[in-house]
């Protein structure tokens, strides 16, 4: 999809369209009736796309989106905002305007091979390499902002930096340095991310390794498996004492009612119980203590998926965008998928099936979930991971508007960015996708992002500099 791009001429015209309605549901930002007042200037414009504020309120067609540097300054309608001369004009007509995708799950350290042990073996020397695949892989294809949860630390920060600075491009990086469990020593010494991992016996070990994460720079803390309940806590108090959040894994409902008791707040995958439905005490305590729940649905279901459509492995969004001798190491990975340990056709299938009845309890209850998708493990690529867990949430019953506003503003509000991102609205972080397509009619139709706009900066979509980092905007457009 080519998206046209120009400047504004100066005088700056009114443009032409409907005038709608701000949703019922921003109103809380919003005085009803009022309108973004309009601004002198703006460096970028995305004019005439159907807008998805990430509200959950009615689509706004026509819209026009005002930033100025990296801030959104003002949003309206073709009939209530012009665009000020000199700002580029990104034509949106007949797209879906929406904010940058956010997910809440991702691995940047592997990129969809099926052996751990190999891959972190071999690509022990190379993660800020393989990192950086990642980092373009999801930002390209419409998340604007991940929560890695547990990677190296030393190359997360590392990563970090480089996108920070503008040396690669990427979405912003949440990270967690690593994860905290409880493991029997034999087993940590041969575990492919002991690395990256802090095993702990102790309460005060557990104590010791929170504050070793947050000091190397966490935004949440991970903990994992084998935990006991003062482990838990003495995790807990030292995250909430540096203003952080502690997600982790939990092991059926013994296990995760012990877990919410010592203060985890959020809850990774559906082990939360081990039987086919979720039990009325786990729910009744996931509402009670307002635990989010990310189910990485997807995670589990590429597998199957890879049995039904066993070209998924030639997958061109992921091949073209991993260097030739990588992707050739994970081709072959890929080959005859029910021969690996972790991996029956049957259980799969039957995992599956719990897993949609799982969302469906969860999601009946109210109890909150997010987007995220375990971004990076097997079969799971991160070119599609996200619309692919959006796509499941709405195969298994949640309203798409409501899927979308969970994957923008739901999710930054659980990582505690509603205040900079997650909605266009005025004075946010100018964090926009535009979509060749309708996302409330399939979320399919996310596959076809054609701009990507982070910090302001266009990272995708302009003739002159599609997939391109915008400082080689100006080169690449100067006559040669």
């Amino acid at each position: 999809m080519r998206v046209t791009v120009h400047r504004a001429a100066a005088p700056a015209l009114f443009l032409t369209g409907a005038l709608v309605a701000w949703p019922a549901s921003a109103q809380s930002q919003r005085i009803d009736g009022d309108r973004d007042p309009q601004p002198a200037r703006a460096t970028l414009a995305v004019v005439g796309g159907m807008l998805l504020d990430g509200h959950e309120g009615p689509p706004v067609p026509h819209s026009v989106v005002l930033i100025d540097g990296n801030k959104i300054v003002a949003v309206g309608t073709t009939d209530t905002l012009k665009v000020p001369a000199g700002a580029k004009v990104i034509d949106a007509g007949g797209m879906t305007v929406m904010p940058g995708l956010i997910d809440a799950h991702v691995h940047f350290d592997i990129i969809g091979h099926t052996n751990y042990q190999y891959w972190h073996k071999t690509y022990f020397s190379r993660y800020q390499d393989i990192m950086a695949i990642s980092a373009r892989q999801l930002l390209l294809n419409g998340v604007t902002t991940a929560v890695d949860l547990s990677g190296q630390p030393d190359a997360l920060i590392a990563t970090r930096k480089k996108i920070d600075s503008g040396e690669i491009i990427g979405p912003r990086m949440k990270v967690s340095m690593g994860w905290i469990p409880n493991w029997p020593d034999a087993f940590w010494e041969n575990h492919h991310r002991k690395t990256f991992s802090w095993n702990v016996h102790t309460a005060d070990e557990a104590r010791a390794a929170a504050k070793k994460v947050i000091g190397l720079g966490a935004d949440i803390v991970k903990v994992y498996d084998g935990l006991t309940e003062d482990q838990v806590r003495a995790i807990a108090e030292e995250a909430h004492k540096a203003g952080l959040k502690v997600t982790g894994h939990t092991g059926g409902r013994v296990d995760t009612l012990m877990r919410i008791k010592a203060g985890q707040d959020a809850i990774e995958h559906l082990n939360i119980s081990t039987g086919t439905q979720i039990e009325p005490e786990v729910i009744q305590a996931l509402l009670e203590h307002r635990i989010t729940v990310t189910p990485t649905l997807i995670q589990t279901a590429i597998q199957v998926n890879a049995l039904d459509w066993p070209d998924w492995a030639d997958n061109q969004r992921a091949k073209s965008t991993t260097p030739p001798d990588i992707w050739a190491d994970i081709y072959r990975s890929l080959a005859n998928p029910t021969h690996l340990p972790y991996f029956g056709s049957t259980a799969r299938r039957h995992e599956t099936q719990i897993q949609r009845a799982k969302f469906k309890q969860l999601w009946d209850a109210g109890v909150r979930v997010l987007v995220g998708t375990d971004g990076g493990t097997p079969f799971n690529f991160q070119t599609d991971a996200t619309w692919q867990e959006m796509d499941l949430m709405v195969k298994y019953g949640a309203p798409a508007m409501e899927v979308i506003g969970i994957a923008t503003r739901r999710n930054a509000e659980a990582i505690r960015m509603g205040n900079q991102i997650g909605t266009i609205v005025s004075g946010k972080l100018a964090d926009i996708i535009v979509v060749d397509g309708n996302p409330l009619l399939s979320m399919r139709d996310l596959r076809n992002v054609a701009v990507v706009i982070k910090d302001g900066k266009i990272y995708k979509g302009a003739p002159a500099d599609a997939g391109r980092h915008p400082s080689d905007a100006a080169a690449a457009a100067r006559p040669r």
